[in-house]
């Protein structure tokens, strides 16, 4: 008896990739940081393609950092303001 309830209990679990849980994770994102995106004067560069949340910006794409807040910068493409991860260059929010 003890062999099958192990048995139902392995065959049941799910094996996910730390990576694909990160992908899916929430940042917040400091009201200060958009309030000062929103603000600055930046022209919009145009790219191919739809931009999206968990996306990364090519490298063609120029990103510019929000003072005060190392862990994020931002780019306008497509007439829309984005807030990527500093480091890794994902969009983290898009600001309509």
């Amino acid at each position: 008896m003890k062999k099958v309830v192990y048995a139902a209990l392995l065959s049941s679990v799910i094996i996910i990739p730390a990576s694909a849980i990160a992908q899916t994770a929430v940042v917040a994102v400091p009201s200060e940081v958009e309030t000062y995106v929103v603000k600055e004067k930046t022209p919009s560069v145009m790219m191919q393609g739809d931009v999206m949340v968990g996306s990364e910006l090519p490298r063609a794409v120029v990103i510019h950092k929000v003072p005060k807040f190392d862990a994020f910068s931002y780019a306008v493409v497509n007439n829309r303001r984005v807030i990527v991860d500093a480091k890794t260059r994902r969009v983290i929010k898009i600001i309509e």
